[in-house]
């Protein structure tokens, strides 16, 4: 899911080029916004039933109607509504505001600030430029792309992979792997997708490894693979997965004191 992150002063005219480019984005894939509130809540209605249901303390209330459906979710933190949205298929989101975030930006007006990919565009600009912007990504997302651009009459399966840092492997405790060379990452990672695939009865394979220092415990890598056969899947699922273990994991493993515990 690609992340365009819209930021400019106040009464730049943010909004009015966000309505501008939701059209052209729509036409390319399913489209959603964020739209920062800063300290200006979002005031629920006085006695509905959706509101009267998030006060007893529902973490989530959904209301529906024959066109469309509002969501009140507790404590729903920016990066955890952007999970969300990867994992409902969305391909694109534009952030309104939350200055602060470091994805990859449009400003629109004088405003200075980093990570600056487009200031004052045209709104085509953005689809030119699209593959500057920030990615998320999301097992789940994975497997909505398959679903969308490798079903076929044949398709029998969709088998998927989460990998996360372990930090206990027998005596050895792993704090961190550390994957900060993003082109010798993304290269081996489109390599091993692209053997993948090669296997029979394989119709797709997504591979997602993420860069940067991974701590123990977090989401290292999502894999997901559409076949004709479960057989199949699988076996395209333990190559994938045998080939980051060795040409990828031992490399970024960074170990910190001996585990003295049960294993």
């Amino acid at each position: 899911m690609r992340i365009i992150h819209v930021v400019g002063r106040s009464n730049s005219g943010k909004t009015t080029f966000i309505h501008s480019l939701i059209p052209l984005l729509r036409e390319q894939g399913k489209t959603a916004v964020i739209k920062h509130l800063h300290s200006h809540h979002f005031e629920q209605t006085p006695g509905k039933d959706t509101t009267t249901h998030y006060e007893h303390g529902a973490d989530i209330v959904i209301g529906t109607d024959p066109e469309k459906a509002m969501a009140a979710i507790r404590n729903g933190s920016l990066h955890d509504m952007l999970n969300l949205l990867s994992d409902q298929g969305v391909e694109f989101t534009v952030i309104e505001g939350h200055k602060a975030e470091s994805f990859q930006k449009v400003v629109i007006g004088d405003l200075e600030i980093e990570n600056c990919v487009l200031r004052n565009p045209k709104p085509e600009d953005v689809l030119t430029h699209i593959s500057e912007f920030s990615e998320v990504c999301t097992l789940q997302g994975l497997v909505q792309e398959l679903k969308r651009d490798c079903m076929s009459d044949d398709t029998g399966c969709v088998a998927a992979f989460n990998g996360i840092v372990r930090k206990v492997t027998g005596t050895e405790i792993t704090e961190t792997m550390d994957f900060t060379d993003t082109a010798t990452i993304h290269t081996l990672s489109e390599d091993i997708r692209k053997g993948m695939e090669q296997i029979p009865g394989v119709l797709g394979v997504r591979f997602h490894h993420r860069t940067g220092v991974i701590p123990a415990g977090d989401d290292l890598t999502y894999i997901a693979v559409i076949a004709r056969h479960r057989q199949e899947a699988f076996a395209a699922l333990m190559q994938g997965i045998d080939r980051m273990k060795h040409e990828l994991h031992d490399a970024g493993k960074t170990l910190e004191g001996e585990y003295h515990g049960n294993a």
